[in-house]
């Protein structure tokens, strides 16, 4: 029987994603013999909506939390004094989705992971994601090479590449973050929009291999 695929559609800088990761990550670990798996990046910021955190940093902390609380997540201290005391950190989701554009093209079996990686230079170091030698440490953890990586980061190409997600994305009429899309055969179900935990993740899989056997009869 052919495997049915997940998209995993999120973006480096949503908190409610970063908060999905140990979702995913599980979901990864525990089904990847049934399911293959691919993350899109979603293109939460940008254009208009490039600019600095500190005009969104007082909504962060009072949404985090509730992201606790739901999710398990906490974010760091040193998030807290880089990026959002500090005020200046430019939002742009496109640097991290180049980034993972690069990385999952070199790695496609490992893109679960690698979206995991991205957010936790974020969320967990605080790093700056619009810097290419913020990744340099992911790069060399995946034994990457890093001047290859830093030529592709500036590379138009693997912009469009990124951009061509974003655009899927908006096509599938997803336009908040996280979300899972079920590919069965040529159908695709919309799995979650939104945070939701593993066991409901997995009854919802569940329907979707049960409508797909129905109608398969």
């Amino acid at each position: 029987m052919e495997k049915q695929k997940i998209y995993y559609v999120q973006d480096a800088l949503c908190g409610w994603c970063y908060g999905m990761s140990p979702v995913i990550a599980r979901l990864f670990e525990e089904k990847s013999e049934e399911f293959d798996f691919e993350v899109l990046s979603g293109g939460m910021i940008r254009g208009s909506n490039v600019r600095p955190i500190s005009g969104m940093a007082d909504y962060i902390r009072q949404v985090e939390p509730r992201l606790k609380e739901i999710t398990g997540v906490k974010l760091t201290d040193i998030y807290h004094r880089a990026i959002l005391d500090e005020g200046t950190y430019i939002t742009n989701s496109e640097p991290p989705a180049v980034a993972m554009a690069i990385l999952k093209e070199q790695f496609p079996e490992q893109q679960v992971p690698l979206a995991s990686a991205i957010q936790r230079q974020h969320f967990v170091e605080g790093k700056d994601m619009n810097e290419v030698e913020t990744y340099m440490s992911l790069v060399r953890a995946f034994n990457a090479d890093e001047e290859d990586f830093k030529r592709k980061f500036n590379d138009d190409t693997y912009l469009e590449k990124a951009r061509q997600e974003f655009k899927l994305v908006e096509e599938w009429g997803i336009n908040g973050f996280p979300a899972m899309v079920c590919q069965a055969g040529e159908k695709l179900y919309l799995v979650a929009r939104g945070y939701q935990p593993y066991e409901q993740l997995i009854a919802t899989l569940d329907q979707v291999r049960q409508e797909e056997g129905a109608s398969g009869k």
